[in-house]
């Protein structure tokens, strides 16, 4: 009868018949190999191994120069330990939304496993420190105050760097924003060709996921008048840094004189705006391009207290 026969790793200088401690020293041995690396530097790998776009690529690294500044000095993968990781969230609690603790833990867990799973750094192994948000109503603009902040958009000067009126591009932003509920990423790569009559159809660079709209008449009327003036491929192409955008929204809604709101203020109205006329039939969700049955819109999404203050409701009867 035949032995079978086990093939064992072999490794120089070993004396271990364990496989586990085998690999162990492979893994060792590849790491000590390794030419120690920046968390910074290791972000243009991790964005060519994984499928993020530039922008998100960019955030990427905000947040390892953010880690970097916390902890004064340079930080390399090797120097990423859960209690490292846990203090700096913990101080960065203090000074930031809990929503924006929690985005960055998610970016640097997923830099961290990558480094570690090419073996140039040591895997997280115990807890790090959570970001729980708080379930708070969110705030969006109602139709009333978009309505405004259209009419502010009319009063801007100068272009954008595509040369486009920067008035007629945030009037014509807006109304897409408004009507399809697509991301601010998605929006600015809607191409011509996504629209067929009124309908628009697009692929979220977020999720994969289709996202089906329709667009207003106002909004194609707005649309095919800036295409006769200004040629092009994308409806509403932005060619400087998503900061530049988001002070350029600050100031036309404080031109406008509407409440406070970042441009997710407009996703969000929109998809208020469905709910509270198509109340309880998971419409905004699909509005947003969620998967159906999705809980996430009436959780992050709506403004509860436009719904509340628009949809009728049946209250318990009076006890007297």
């Amino acid at each position: 009868m035949e032995e079978t026969s086990t093939a064992v790793l072999v490794v120089p200088g070993s004396v271990t018949t364990s496989k586990v401690e085998q690999f162990r020293e492979v893994v060792a041995a590849r790491m000590q190999r390794s030419t120690p690396m920046r968390l910074v530097d290791y972000v243009p790998v991790y964005a060519t191994t994984h499928e993020i776009d530039v922008e998100t690529a960019r955030q990427y690294r905000m947040t390892a120069k953010k880690l970097e500044e916390w902890a004064g000095a340079h930080v390399h993968l090797h120097d990423l330990t859960e209690l490292f990781v846990s203090a700096f969230l913990r101080d960065y609690s203090q000074v930031v939304k809990p929503g924006t603790v929690r985005s960055k833990r998610t970016q640097l867990m997923a830099l961290w496993r990558s480094a570690a799973d090419e073996y140039l750094c040591e895997p997280p192994t115990r807890r790090v420190r959570s970001a729980k948000v708080p379930w708070v109503s969110r705030e969006a603009w109602t139709i009333e105050e978009v309505r405004k902040l259209v009419r502010a958009a009319s009063w801007l000067q100068r272009r954008t760097k595509e040369g486009i009126p920067r008035s007629e591009w945030f009037d014509l932003a807006i109304r897409v924003a408004w009507d399809t509920g697509l991301r601010w990423g998605d929006m600015i790569r809607l191409r011509r060709e996504n629209i067929i009559g009124n309908l628009v159809v697009v692929g979220q660079s977020k999720t994969r996921r289709p996202q089906c709209g329709r667009l207003s008449l106002s909004t194609l009327i707005a649309l095919e008048e800036s295409l006769a003036r200004h040629p092009r491929h994308f409806v509403t192409p932005w060619g400087r840094s998503h900061e530049t955008f988001t002070n350029q929204v600050r100031r036309l809604v404080g031109k406008a004189g509407i409440r406070p709101g970042t441009w997710k203020w407009l996703r969000r109205g929109g998809a208020t705006d469905v709910e509270i006329q198509r109340p309880g039939q998971g419409m905004a969700a699909r509005h947003l391009g969620h998967a159906p049955g999705s809980k996430i819109a009436e959780i992050n999404y709506l403004d509860h207290n436009q719904i509340a203050a628009n949809v009728p409701v049946v209250s318990p009867r009076e006890l007297g």
